[in-house]
């Protein structure tokens, strides 16, 4: 390595920064909106901002082969490395680490986003730094490129700031040095952090309407229909939860939902809702070249919604080892909706897998009830900071 590393003691927090977006990107910027699109998003990356961790996790493969007449192995063959990156951030108002990985998408949906690739870039700063800005020595400067986001979660506590995570895998990871080529957010002349990379992190704060990170306060609740680009949303739960109030309202051009409806919060008392998504990425190789040509979403995927909530009764769901025709169990419309604009819809087909009640004990404390629910392939997740070439009515739609 080309980098003067001799007199950094450690890595801290406030010596990494993250860009991610289009593979094969050029450029970097700070933010960008829907209304941007592609022709802002194509060829850049962003900035990430909010980003609590990142994780790196490389594993080379070997296939040992023998042959007849000796012991020690014949040759040790290299099969391609398998590279995953793991990101955490809180969610701020700025564009989500979901989006900035499906630069790329044909539309919101899965299958609209199983393709999109991605450069991610991170700079690792000296520590006797307190930001990444601009003309700042750097350490080390990593580029991964070619991603697929693999998996995806979602978490809103109701104790805490609401977060995303996302794993992506890979192929491909350098570490640069001055010397090499491909440095994006490092100039190589000086090896200090490009001016395109600018203060952004001397000066950083939330880009959400209360000038905060997302917190309890921000879950739109209420029977009111939210405006989201001409239509109209609300989070939506299923109607077993004890105190939902069973309406359902209409969502945009398409009003079709099932056995939900609005949270009532003198009576229903959430306290925590999360999202899981599993691609499960699988790889297609062929003749000719040693690395996979193709990394595929294995479908059905299995989305997984997770509600808890204050018991004040009980967890309202009969189960009888006599199903009747009707069955046990009943399709559910969940959608969340966030005041930055964000809408978590995981489709009409949502049904229950378990439901538990726990608590109140006599050490004290209070019972509480969750429910699992899981879909297969209905997951859209909207926001204004999402650069997919849509805009308006034909993104924030219902997609189911």
């Amino acid at each position: 390595m080309a980098f003067n590393t001799t007199s950094n003691k450690r890595v801290i927090y406030s010596t990494q920064a993250v860009a991610m977006g289009d593979m094969g990107a050029n450029g970097v910027i700070d933010s960008w909106g829907y209304a941007d699109s592609k022709i802002t998003a194509t060829g850049k990356v962003l900035i990430m901002h909010g980003l609590q961790s990142i994780g790196l996790t490389t594993n080379f493969s070997l296939d040992f082969v023998k042959e007849l007449g000796q012991l020690s192995v014949y040759e040790a063959v290299e099969e391609v490395p398998d590279v995953e990156v793991s990101l955490e951030r809180f969610l701020d108002g700025y564009t989500m680490a979901y989006h900035a990985a499906t630069v790329t998408a044909t539309d919101p949906t899965l299958t609209g986003r199983q393709n999109a690739r991605a450069d991610l870039r991170m700079i690792i700063g000296l520590d006797t730094d307190q930001s990444v800005t601009s003309g700042d020595d750097v350490a080390a400067e990593l580029y991964c490129s070619g991603l697929y986001w693999s998996n995806y979660s979602i978490k809103l506590p109701t104790d805490g700031t609401f977060a995303e995570s996302l794993s992506l895998v890979g192929n491909n990871k350098r570490w640069i040095s001055s010397s090499g080529v491909g440095m994006l957010l490092v100039s190589g002349a000086t090896n200090g952090v490009n001016s395109a990379f600018g203060t952004i992190f001397g000066s950083d704060s939330p880009n959400s309407p209360d000038s905060g990170v997302l917190r309890r306060n921000n879950f739109q609740v209420g029977s009111a229909l939210i405006s989201r680009g001409g239509n109209n949303f609300a989070t939506l739960v299923p109607s077993i939860i004890q105190g939902v109030t069973n309406n359902g309202p209409g969502l945009g051009v398409n009003g079709t939902v099932n056995n939900c409806g609005t949270i009532n919060t003198t009576n229903c008392h959430i306290q925590s809702v999360s999202f899981s998504v599993d691609a499960k990425r699988e790889a297609i190789n062929h003749l000719g070249t040693l690395a996979p040509y193709y990394r595929y979403i294995n479908f059905p995927v299995t989305v997984s919604s997770e509600i808890e909530v204050i018991a004040t009764g009980g967890d309202n769901v009969n189960a009888v080892e006599d199903v009747p025709s009707s069955g046990n169990l009943q399709n559910h419309t969940i959608m969340v909706c966030l005041d930055d604009s964000t809408v978590i819809h995981v489709g009409n087909k949502n049904k229950l897998t378990s439901v538990t009640y726990g608590g109140g004990d006599a050490g004290g404390g209070n019972a509480s009830i969750k429910y699992s629910f899981q879909n297969q392939n209905d997951f859209v997740l909207l926001h204004s900071g999402d650069p997919i070439a849509l805009t308006g009515a034909s993104y924030f739609k219902n997609w189911f």
